[in-house]
């Protein structure tokens, strides 16, 4: 490689950590903005996209063979304009452009490398290349010289299959209503008959290798358990979720979960942590917890939480996006351990008790080395009073190399992570998890909203992208997640009102459903309309719950009627598909299984404190609580020589009032968690 002397690119000015990474490349990189795209016209050249973020393994590894390589960047500097994006904080500009990648090639993954015209239109793309072929795969040289030359010699040829490729993507971005209200019921049990098919029975999850931990497929399945008594399906529920913990997939010693296993047994994790993955992680344990009673979930869950407080979390409360998978350029190297290193650190008998108990030996389980485990443990009981231990170690790993994070804050993961903070209140009653939780969102009311806009990112000053879909329907659902666990009024009312925004601002009234991004095609190609539930539900998804429960909440018909268009929209690609829309269906169920609201209302204020302690700990997802004071409550009323009174009601009508908690929870046909 020919290493260049260092500079500094367009990108200097830039906050995105990802996008810093690239400020002293020789590569003369634009951020993305209409001025590349100008300077592109009135050049003639080709622009060069490349979209990736900080803590992704593959886009080091090309950041460092090839846009760190004076030969690379000769040849980019004087044939295109270069363009660098942070897909996380413009994730429809990605999702655009992934959208033909997958189209092209069958498959997608960071860094996206895409090579379009002037006018935005792609007419290359893929992922990582290396700099010289190899791997299988052509050389970036050779890729860049081969279009270079063909832009010169056949520019119309490739302009004309721009066009045709971008109105593909156009086309394929069009998802339209499905017509009338369709059966609900049965893609529910599709799903739950498709998971059945893959689900592995030996080490948990679905399907084989790499294997994603996907905790809404398993939220989903803790309700269909819950309203169908499938014991099946909570089996799948608990095999993943033990297994996950036994794995290396869990930091054993950090705490915390990477983002994904390359193998069955959950042993060898593509190191990088990520926020979205350990907030929806930690709801599953806990859901999972309130479900079943077994403490282990809960345990799990709550270390989640350690790790998080004590590594992703900044000074002012908010949380950072993600951990590096390397340290000196190697994968996983913080994360391992020899067998004679533990020893030296822990001494020789308690070492050796450790490296039994974690399935640490002399050959290792991973290039030479130890991923610490508990996948051949035969009780987790075995690990009691290992806690010392794991602390030493831990002090002794943070003198290794440095590792590097994130430090961005995201509006929409930081809104999961609150959520994931409430659902932990609600378990424990530890009020410390809801005071984190309030004091994040504190942070996003007072650094990532302006001038009533949402924004999506935030890194010592707000960042410039308008909130996306996911930011408004994320913040949404950690604002009912945060009633649920105090019955406080303003957070629905606050939810009530970023849904209305939502509707006003990414609402496709033509066709249906909802936009990913509030730009125009005058920014974009086209406008990306996400609906499949991957690594993290989409927002489309999420928005059927939301408005759901604002419609019981409220009463107010604008949301039933937006949920009955959004079902419509929806149902047809969830048939196609239904294992891949289980955050959907998720909302789905609440209409399926008619969603109920208590209305629980008291004169007697000790009464209604009592009442939301007692009330805000049981599992019930297709339930809408509301507690009031009998001053608060409007129309229902506590009647003469009663101190509280307790209304059951559906969309259409309430029973008689109770008046014990009691008789009020037997009427829901739910036991007490």
């Amino acid at each position: 490689m020919i290493k260049s002397e260092t500079t500094q690119n367009r990108l200097r000015n830039e906050t995105s950590p990802y996008l810093l990474q690239h400020s002293e490349n020789p590569v003369d990189w634009w951020p993305w903005c209409e001025e590349a795209f100008e300077k592109a016209k009135a050049e003639n050249k080709p622009i060069l996209f490349s979209s990736g973020y900080s803590t992704c393994h593959w886009c080091h590894v090309m950041a460092h063979e090839s846009f760190e390589d004076s030969e690379v960047a000769q040849i980019l500097n004087e044939s295109y304009i270069c363009i660098k994006l942070d897909r996380e904080e413009r994730p429809d500009v990605d999702a655009v452009y992934m959208d033909v990648c997958q189209a092209l090639t069958g498959s997608g993954g960071w860094p996206l490398t895409v090579i379009m015209t002037p006018g935005k239109q792609p007419f290359f793309a893929g992922t990582y290349f290396p700099k010289v072929r190899k791997y299988g795969r052509k050389g970036f040289i050779e890729i860049l010289e081969e279009i270079a030359r063909r832009w010169s010699e056949d520019m119309e040829g490739l302009i004309s299959a721009a066009k045709e490729i971008s109105e593909q993507v156009t086309q394929r971005s069009e998802l339209s209503y499905g017509g009338g209200m369709p059966d609900l019921k049965t893609p529910i049990e599709k799903a739950v008959s498709a998971l059945k098919r893959a689900f592995d029975k030996q080490y948990g999850g679905f399907g084989t290798a790499p294997k994603f931990p996907s905790p809404h497929v398993l939220c989903f399945l803790l309700r269909y358990y819950t309203k169908e008594n499938d014991t099946e399906a909570l089996l799948m529920v608990e095999k993943t979720l033990e297994q996950m913990y036994r794995g290396g997939i869990f930091d054993h010693i950090g705490f915390g979960f990477s983002r994904y296993s390359t193998d069955d047994k959950w042993l060898v994790p593509h190191f990088e942590k990520m926020l979205y993955d350990n907030a929806l992680l930690t709801i599953a344990y806990l859901e999972c917890f309130m479900v079943t009673g077994e403490f282990l979930y809960c345990d799990i869950a709550l270390k989640i939480l350690e790790y998080i407080g004590r590594e992703m979390t900044s000074p002012e409360g908010a949380f950072y996006s993600a951990q590096d998978a390397d340290s000196d350029g190697v994968e996983g190297k913080y994360y391992v351990w020899s067998k004679p290193e533990i020893k030296d650190v822990l001494g020789i008998l308690t070492g050796t008790r450790f490296c039994n108990a974690y399935g640490i030996t002399r050959q290792g389980n991973f290039e030479g080395a130890n991923i610490p485990n508990l996948i051949d443990a035969r009780s987790l009981e075995d690990i009691a009073g290992i806690g010392e231990m794991r602390q030493k170690l831990y002090a002794h790993r943070l003198d290794r190399y440095y590792l590097h994070k994130d430090d961005k804050v995201l509006t929409s993961w930081n809104a999961l992570m609150i959520t994931a903070y409430a659902r932990a209140y609600q378990a424990t009653r530890e009020f410390a998890y809801f005071d984190i939780a309030e004091c994040a969102l504190g942070f996003l009311e007072q650094n990532l909203m302006a001038n009533g806009e949402l924004y999506v990112s935030f890194r010592g000053t707000l960042g410039s992208a308008k909130g996306m879909l996911d930011d408004y329907v994320f913040l949404c659902n950690a604002y009912i997640a945060m009633y649920e666990a105090s019955f406080a009024d303003e957070y629905m009312d606050k939810a009530a009102q970023l849904l209305r925004d939502c509707v006003r601002r990414f609402k496709d009234v033509e066709n249906g459903g909802f936009f990913l991004s509030q730009y125009d095609t005058g920014e974009l190609l086209s406008r990306p309309k996400e609906l499949y539930d991957g690594a993290m539900p989409s927002g489309n998804s999420i928005l059927i719950s939301c408005f759901a429960k604002l419609a019981m909440y409220t009463g107010d018909s604008f949301y039933s009627e937006e949920l009955d268009e959004q079902l419509r929209f929806v149902i047809g690609k969830i048939n196609l598909h239904p294992a891949g829309y289980t955050a959907a269906l998720m909302g789905v169920m609440e209409v399926v299984y008619s969603l109920k609201k208590l209305v629980c209302v008291f004169k007697d204020e000790e009464d209604f404190e009592k009442a939301r302690l007692e009330l805000s700990k049981r599992y019930d997802p297709f339930t809408m609580v509301i507690v009031k004071m009998a001053e608060d409550a409007g129309e229902y009323k506590v009647p003469e020589g009663r101190s509280k009174a307790f209304y059951l009601c559906t969309d259409t009508a309430c029973q008689p009032p109770v008046f014990t908690l009691e008789e009020a929870l037997e009427g829901l046909g739910k036991r007490e968690q």
